[in-house]
């Protein structure tokens, strides 16, 4: 499942979205579900379920018709304008599964092998004409 505290990145920084009151409704975390490729909502908390960030907080969002292709076509205040604190870190839970979706894939052959889904896995890229595994000492997150 797609399942997580909600955050965005902006000058190359990761931040949180906030909601101060109850401006985070089914609507609105159709368009998070909707962003991510991953279904309909199954639910959706403005009071950090899944932990409070530790970093900026970047977007308050309010009154998202529901119909909205992104997030950030919500109205919003600005980034890093905000009434709102951590604890207020919105999570949503979408009701279907992420799709595996590889950028540039055309150009390299890449695919994730031995894992528990289509977007979880050991990473193989193809070379030459044979695929083998991806190894890096400092392979994380970002790399990903």
């Amino acid at each position: 499942r797609c399942a997580g505290r909600v955050e965005v990145k902006h000058k190359g920084e990761w931040g949180s979205v906030c909601v101060y009151d109850f401006d985070w409704d089914a609507n609105w975390a159709t368009v998070v579900c909707r962003q991510l490729g991953c279904g309909p909502v199954a639910r959706a908390s403005p009071y950090a379920p899944f932990g409070q960030g530790t970093g900026r907080i970047w977007l308050q969002p309010f009154f998202c018709r529901g119909n909205e292709q992104v997030l950030l076509n919500c109205p919003h205040f600005g980034w890093g304008v905000h009434f709102c604190g951590h604890e207020r870190d919105v999570g949503v839970t979408c009701a279907g599964l992420r799709p595996c979706w590889c950028p540039g894939a055309e150009a390299v052959e890449l695919k994730l092998v031995a894992g528990p889904g289509p977007c979880a896995g050991r990473v193989e890229v193809k070379l030459q004409g044979r695929w083998g595994a991806v190894a890096d000492d400092t392979w994380d997150m970002e790399d990903a």
